[in-house]
């Protein structure tokens, strides 16, 4: 019985290291995710900023007409380059960081059930331990009574 709560509990050790290893590599993901998102977002307000700043510069009205068209081309440009940036950050955000998001959770949960059924085992075998320590001291207890009572019958028969 021992050595099945020892296996059982060396199983549980290993599934534990497992699941550990696992959710690290999870949150490894979902940094690397979180990083490449920020990057997105940054280079979002960067041509938030520009797109800003051009039309601060652009507020007098053009001269002519080739200059009224060559700055709604050029802030037209700045407006799709934004909005192709925001587009980029958002399908991130629903696609790999919320799949990495969502594998961190699974692996966390499995690592959380992993540990729980880690303690079981623990509680399991410590517990096994403690009765086959009873166990044997009460035989020893027996043995010692034995012994005793074998020496009292001998002496008994001596006097």
């Amino acid at each position: 019985m021992a050595s099945q709560l020892q296996t059982l509990l060396d199983l549980r050790r290993k599934a534990e290291r497992d699941a550990q290893a696992a959710m690290e590599m999870a949150v490894a993901a979902r940094v690397r995710e979180d990083a490449a998102q920020a990057r997105l977002v940054t280079r979002w307000q960067a041509a938030k900023k520009a797109l800003d700043k051009e039309q601060a510069r652009w507020t007098a009205a053009p001269e002519t007409a080739a200059q009224a068209l060559m700055r709604e081309n050029h802030l037209r440009r700045l407006a799709d380059g934004m909005a192709r940036v925001a587009r980029l950050a958002e399908e991130h955000r629903q696609g790999p960081l919320g799949e990495a998001a969502k594998h961190e959770r699974a692996a966390r949960l499995a690592y959380e059930e992993a540990r729980a059924a880690l303690d079981t085992a623990c509680k399991l075998k410590a517990r096994a331990d403690a009765e086959a320590a009873k166990l044997a001291e009460r035989r020893a207890e027996e043995t010692a009574a034995d012994h005793a009572n074998a020496a009292f019958v001998r002496r008994k028969d001596d006097v």
